[in-house]
């Protein structure tokens, strides 16, 4: 049901009802993804690497960096260039204390000797040094030197590995180990390697060696999954290369949380033919080496950030008999736990998406949330709500909240601009056009696929899998349209007009109208019977005319209320219907139950305009509305997905109409 906006005084609401208890124990989440989404997914790289892509084929590794990053471009850069060929990484887990190192095999040389075994201590601002037989003190440190200012072990015998040892992990590196502190004055330590080793040791532990092997024969003699090699190998060479000293101003990057480097763990012959093949190769944006950011799975769709958002048709890549295991996700968090995290909203009573990023499955990923209960609400984004629970992404929905059988919705407005919100896809729209009159109302074909727009001259927009009937946009009318409604096969429309005029087309029926009536007030909308053989129209006054198969159960012509009525909505048996007036409040005949807003909804108290139309859910128990402004009302079990102030920032437009989709 649609309806043209009334100009009324602002309303004044009396205070909220106390939240109600959330209704049940556990928040069902249910997601897409893990990481943060930004640039390459890992497991969407394979996808595309052995044609599990949505019907794409296999692709190069250029191909998948150009596709992910597709603001930068693949270009050969000396590794000279970066600290003569070397990555300088901080080896966060011996922060804080002392460094020793031990070689695989033979000493290792230090500031002024040589030793199996060597520590450096921090005393100062400068280093005392031990050595020793081995990690854990063998034969017992015995100091060897003192004031010596970043001291660094070096393998005595060249290329044999060295050992960095810690209480609770060694870690055996290439290169050279250094210790020295940072800016304040806190002990930390180094690893000094050459760039094409760093990056086929991080490759080797960012994703598994073995798809390498996956997808059949390919380029350069491999199979089709080394492509996912080449393409992790160049992006972690640029990542590390876009921020030289970038970590706490004394490393370019950290093992731990900046990128997997846990030094020659994973280490394969594999791995370092990809770094070997593509030898000096980095995304660049411009003069610039791009921030290649990745992470392990997008879900189906790239977060954005710093490189357009795009589709990732390999991530639902199966492989081996297993699938990502990201790419769906479902967890069930006790409610205590949501509370714990966030104690000042009391008892737990709803969680309220309201924005999303546009892109995928239920609008894409939640920027921007509100969790409410007995204490009050609280708005947090999506990554930090994600991060307090641990979930995977920022890529979620959230269930076990009444939803009236909702899945969605699209609100329009008089440009024909259409926004669509929770599983609503868009379909196309005339916001882009130049109309002749504007467009007062959409309805929505049975199955979600499509939608129409109807304009004040009677002009019918289809989109989607919604088929034109006709329209009177070629004939002068009385009076302009008002809204329009869909039989139930989608096989036909009605419009209606101000005066109360009823115009069928396709397999709609016509059953009466008010067009030869003098009406007290206009019409300003219709809906039909639910066997599609009748049909209820409403006036501004609260008038109500029922014909057809429609019973009449009472109306608000005798008692016009304070504000304009902008809808009507009709219980699913055909018993009852609701009326809902300018300023928000509901009017409930027959069998349609009392509803007040919903806890999931904004409240009516940040109602910025008025009330322009609404919408029954599917289990009769609610209905969703939305005002002029763009902001939207969840009655009832209704549920509430954000509106379009949720999306767009200022909004000046007029927004008119709702149609929902199952879910």
């Amino acid at each position: 049901m649609v309806s043209l906006a009334f100009v009324v005084p602002a309303a004044l609401f009396g205070p909220a009802s106390p939240a109600a208890a959330y209704s049940s124990s556990t928040v069902v989440i249910s997601g897409h993804g893990y990481g943060h989404g930004i640039g390459m997914g890992q497991w969407g790289s394979l996808g595309y690497a052995i044609g599990a892509d949505n019907g794409l084929g296999p692709q190069t590794y250029q191909w998948i960096l150009g596709h992910y990053y597709s603001n930068a471009s693949l270009q050969t850069v000396s590794d000279s260039s970066f600290h003569g060929g070397n990555v300088i990484v901080a080896m966060t887990e011996a922060n804080d204390g002392d460094t020793i190192v031990s070689a695989a095999s033979g000493n290792v040389n230090y500031p002024g000797g040589s030793a199996p075994a060597v520590l450096f201590r921090l005393v100062g601002s400068s280093y005392v040094i031990f050595t020793s037989g081995g990690c854990a003190g063998q034969g017992n440190w015995v100091q060897v030197a003192s004031g010596v200012t970043n001291p660094t072990a070096s393998p005595a015998t060249p290329n044999t590995p060295l050992n960095l040892c810690t209480p609770s992990v060694t870690t055996e590196v290439h290169g050279t180990l250094t210790a020295l502190p940072n800016s304040s004055n806190q002990a930390r330590t180094v690893n000094t390697v050459s760039i094409e080793t760093y990056v086929a040791d991080v490759a080797a532990a960012e994703s598994p060696s073995t798809w390498a092997s996956l997808g059949g024969p390919g380029p350069q003699g491999q199979a089709w999954g080394f492509q996912q090699t080449e393409a992790q190998v160049v992006a972690a060479r640029s990542y590390v290369e876009s921020t030289p000293n970038g970590y706490g101003g004394y490393a370019d990057t950290c093992d731990q949380t900046c990128q997997s480097y846990p030094g020659m763990q994973f280490e394969n012959l594999v791995d370092a033919a990809g770094a070997g093949d593509t030898q000096g190769q980095v995304m660049m944006n411009g003069s610039s080496v791009a921030n290649t950011e990745y992470s392990s799975s997008s879900g189906g769709y790239s977060a954005g950030a710093q490189f357009p958002a795009v589709p990732d048709d390999g991530d639902a890549v199966c492989v081996t008999g297993a699938c990502n295991p990201h790419h769906n996700w479902s967890v069930s968090v006790p409610v205590s736990t949501i509370q714990a995290a966030y104690p000042q909203i009391g008892t737990l009573s709803a969680i309220t998406i309201t924005s999303r990023n546009g892109n995928g499955d239920f609008g894409g990923r939640v920027n921007q949330m509100t969790i409410s209960g007995s204490g009050g609400s609280v708005s947090v984004t999506g990554n930090d709500f994600a991060a307090a629970l641990n979930l995977q992404s920022n890529w979620f929905t959230i269930g076990g909240q009444a939803s009236g059988g909702v899945g969605g919705y699209w609100l329009n407005a008089t440009d024909g601009g259409v926004f669509s919100f929770g599983n609503a896809q868009f379909h196309g729209s005339t916001g882009g056009m130049v109309l002749n009159q504007p467009v007062v109302g959409m309805a929505a074909t049975h199955d979600a696929g499509g939608y129409w727009e109807v304009a004040t001259d009677g002009g019918v927009f289809s989109f989607g899998d919604a088929q034109f009937h006709g329209s009177t946009g070629s004939i002068r009318l009385n009076k302009p349209m008002v809204g329009m409604a869909v039989t139930p096969d989608g096989g036909g429309y009605w419009l209606v007009a101000s005066d109360g005029g009823i115009f069928a087309y396709g397999d709609a029926g016509f059953f009466g109208s008010t067009g030869s009536l003098t009406l007290n007030k206009p019409v300003i909308g219709m809906v039909p019977t639910h066997d599609g053989l009748g049909y209820w129209l409403i006036a501004s006054d609260g008038g109500l005319f029922a014909y057809g198969d429609a019973t009449f159960h009472g109306s608000l012509g005798s008692s016009p209320p304070p504000t304009p009525i902008v809808g009507v909505a009709p219980s699913p048996d055909g018993g009852g219907y609701w009326m809902l007036e300018a300023n928000g409040t509901v009017h409930a005949f027959g069998d349609a139950p009392t509803v007040g807003i919903s806890p999931a909804s904004p409240p009516l108290s940040g109602m910025r305009s008025p009330m322009t139309g609404m919408i029954p859910d599917f289990s009769g128990q609610g209905f969703d509305a939305v005002n002029a402004s763009g902001q939207a009302f969840a009655y009832g079990d209704a549920p509430y997905f954000g509106d379009i102030t949720t999306v767009v920032n200022g909004y000046s437009g007029h927004a008119v109409g709702i149609a929902v989709t199952p879910g």
